[in-house]
């Protein structure tokens, strides 16, 4: 591609066109078409630009004069720009067609080229949009002359209330009159690709007619998929206003000098001082006079430092200027203070270096916060260990190990303890202490037996008030009121208390101790308090889990005796029980001729209630030994385990004509196969006697989980009322007569108990007379 003016001179081409010609950059921007092209035909000199840029677009095959180029045939093809200005497209004969340029149209007369003029890329989304909103500069999008878009600063400095006063409307409305010319310029040359100021200075006017002077700067950029200007403007009234007036006068600047905030010192290049301002004077302490003519080393750079103060300034021959070099000065009463140097090496108009301008700013303040952020940060630091820490024990005298060892990184200290507070018994139980040992602290033995509180402790102060305390004492009391650990031989200077709570409950105190006089401060109170509460949480979480723990081998004892009794008893029962059947049975198989009609229903009730009894009876022994049983779980088929439990059922199943729906892909499980087993016996064999209907419907499923498989097995029988859900898992609870439904009620008590050991549970779905849905889960493959 060829950039033309309208009398055929090349302006600009792109690589592959220099490529294609055979020439340098230079040689092609200082030929016509005439001089780079011949038509077929042989035109008359001058005939080729004026036919191919007089239609707009035209095509005529040439050939290129170029070095090594010569008669080579290439097509071209002219697209107008502007009215000045055409896009001169090249292709070779016989090569693919050029596809289509995208121009990109700024006004009515004006289009560019990207690939010649490429824009700077499109900025979208929340962080452009939020520095756009708050920027401190006014800033504006123009597209087709007028604003298509503001932030808030830009219509503030306009006098306007929001952007919808001023979007739309032309740009030049708001311009000074005799800023409308120099603006236009500018716009023009920016959107032709020329160079202007990064920043030019303009005024503008506010909604009530007031000029307002602003420095302003031209981009080009993307909006909404076109090219666009970003107008950004700066209210620099207050420095045009300074600017005149220091023109006025050369002693304003002397005045401008002197109302700076930082120090300034003047000095030719060996370092004599020529000048400095009030503000020195007011630093340092030196007056104008002492300072004027002072050589290297000055009275207020400290021996120490002058080494790196000379070595700043040698790099500043190189630099020109050099900033933040923090540094100490030393005062005339001979106190020290931080300052910030910024040195800048001034040159004349020939650019010979000639003075060195020196700025101090003190930054006293600035590194006093410095230091207090160093100590928060550290602080939280130490707050997140201590927090990490505490998840990974349980065990209270490690917490409190644990805490003291954060602590001692931010407070000093001497002696520690922690004591927990029995609030019913008002005793503290010591569980961890600090003291000094041989010159270092070291960990003590804790005291086994409670301390009562009474008046004579700080405790009972910091219990009652729920307030930390800070006692700071002078120098060592002989008999102080109360000792750090009740020993009697000697008292602590510095003393800090806090409470620990735990669910507004204080549950103990906390005490951080110096043998030196006013070591401790408000502030390390506050944060003392801080860890406490985190320590107060972590003690209170391994109490508690403690206690759990205790709990839950008791309640494992209890059940095991009672699955042992419960063993015990039913094996012992069972024997005299088989006795008094089989004589039963006897009596009724060879003497049952000898009873009337009462004593044969007599007999039928012995022979049944002896049946229902071992019924019972297997029932708990089969409860009590599924704890006990220590069979490896295995890989079992569930499809496979179906089948053969309907095997085992077929008769109920072909006596109840009922319809048996099984998954096709039921999944592996882990679990104990006979135990298993007898948990699918029961879900389907209630299934099928618990069943209103003539033709009871099962449906036995199972969805796949990350952990555990859920199997249910789903009826359409008589339904459970939501109430009983609890009732009908626990042992020999029946909803049901025996006379309405055989069984010893046992069943699903003995399924829950299988259940939960292979680590899953049970539940059920139901509505009276809708049919059930029993659900367990069993550990996945």
């Amino acid at each position: 591609m060829l950039i033309v003016s309208e009398a055929g001179q090349c302006l600009e081409a792109n690589e592959a066109a220099l490529k294609m010609l055979g020439l340098r950059r230079s040689a092609l921007l200082q030929s016509s078409l005439d001089v780079l092209f011949r038509s077929n035909d042989s035109p008359v000199s001058g005939a080729l630009a004026s036919a191919l840029l007089k239609r707009g677009v035209l095509q005529v095959t040439v050939r290129a004069e170029g070095k090594n180029k010569a008669n080579e045939p290439v097509t071209l093809t002219a697209t107008k720009l502007t009215d000045a200005v055409f896009l001169i497209g090249l292709k070779p004969v016989g090569a693919a067609e050029l596809p289509a340029q995208r121009l990109w149209r700024l006004d009515q007369s004006t289009m560019i080229v990207p690939e010649f003029f490429p824009l700077p890329t499109e900025v979208e989304g929340n962080e452009y949009q939020e520095l756009f909103q708050h920027s401190p500069y006014g800033i504006s999008i123009i597209q087709s002359d007028s604003i298509a878009l503001a932030n808030p600063m830009f219509c503030k400095l306009l006098g306007y209330r929001s952007s919808d006063e001023v979007l739309g409307r032309e740009v030049r409305r708001f311009l000074d009159e005799g800023s409308r010319m120099f603006f236009s310029l500018l716009e023009h040359r920016v959107l032709r690709g020329e160079t202007i100021p990064s920043r030019f200075e303009i005024r503008m006017l506010r909604e009530n007619g007031a000029a307002v002077d602003v420095e302003s700067s031209f981009a080009l950029t993307w909006y909404k998929g076109a090219p666009a200007l970003n107008f950004s403007v700066n209210d620099i009234t207050d420095r045009k206003e300074l600017e005149k007036r220091l023109m006025d006068s050369e002693g304003l600047l002397r005045n401008v000098i002197n109302s700076m905030v930082d120090a300034l010192i003047i000095t030719d290049l060996q370092g004599k001082v020529l000048d400095v301002n009030d503000e020195f004077q007011r630093f340092t302490g030196f007056s104008r006079r002492e300072a004027f003519g002072s050589e290297i080393p000055y009275p207020w750079v400290p021996e120490e430092e002058l080494r790196s103060y000379i070595g700043w300034l040698e790099k500043l021959r190189v630099n020109n200027v050099l900033r933040d070099f923090d540094m100490t000065w030393l005062r005339k009463d001979g106190q020290t203070v931080a300052v910030s140097l910024n040195t800048t090496l001034l040159r004349n108009s020939s650019g010979e270096p000639v003075l060195m301008v020196n700025i101090a700013r003190d930054i006293s303040e600035r590194q006093a916060s410095r230091a207090e952020l160093s100590r928060q940060l550290q602080r939280l630091e130490v707050l997140y260990e201590l927090s990490r820490a505490l998840t990974e024990t349980f065990d209270t005298k490690e917490i409190a190990r644990i805490t003291y060892q954060q602590i001692a990184k931010v407070i000093p200290v001497d002696a520690f303890f922690i004591n927990l507070f029995d609030e019913k018994k008002k005793l503290l139980h010591p569980i961890f202490n600090v003291d000094i040992v041989n010159d270092r602290p070291e960990e003590t033995p804790v005291r086994t037996t409670p301390i009562p509180v009474d008046n004579t402790t700080a405790s009972i102060k910091v219990i009652e008030g729920r307030r930390p305390i800070l006692e700071l004492r002078e120098k060592l009391c002989e008999k102080p009121v109360y000792l750090p650990f009740g020993n009697g031989e000697r008292a602590t200077a510095s003393l800090m208390y806090v409470p620990m709570f735990s669910q507004d409950r204080t549950i103990g105190i906390l005490s951080v101790q110096s043998y030196t006089p006013n070591t401790y401060s408000d502030d390390q109170l506050a944060l003392l308090q801080s860890i406490a509460n985190v320590a107060g949480i972590a003690i209170e979480k391994a109490t508690l889990y403690q206690e759990t723990i205790k709990k839950s081998v008791e309640i494992e004892a209890r059940n095991k005796e009672l699955d042992d009794f419960t063993y015990v008893v039913s094996h012992d029962l069972k024997e005299p029980l088989i006795s008094v059947q089989g004589y039963a049975k006897m009596i009724k198989h060879e003497y049952m001729h000898l009873f009337d009609d009462t004593g044969k229903d007599y007999l039928e009730s012995v022979v049944d209630s002896c049946t229902h009894m071992k019924r019972l009876i297997d029932e708990l022994l089969l409860l009590s030994r599924i704890g006990k049983v220590t069979e490896k779980k295995s890989h079992v088929r569930l499809s496979a385990l179906v089948s053969e439990v309907l095997e085992e059922l077929q008769f109920s199943v072909q006596e109840r004509k009922a319809q048996i729906e099984v998954q096709s892909d039921l999944p592996i499980v882990l679990a104990v196969d006979t135990h298993l087993r007898i948990v699918l016996r029961n879900l389907i064999s209630n299934a099928l006697k618990f069943c209103d209907k003539e033709a009871p419907r099962v449906v036995i499923g199972a969805t796949i989980g990350v952990e555990a498989t859920t199997v249910f097995v789903q009826d359409n029988g008589i339904g459970i009322d939501e109430s009983y859900f609890d009732k009908i898992f626990m042992v020999f609870q029946r909803l049901h007569r025996k006379e309405e439904y055989e069984g010893a009620g046992a069943g699903l008590a003995i399924v829950k108990k299988i259940v939960e050991v292979h680590g899953g549970r049970i539940w059920v779905e139901s509505q009276a007379g809708k049919g059930s849905t029993f659900f367990f889960t069993i550990p996945s493959v």
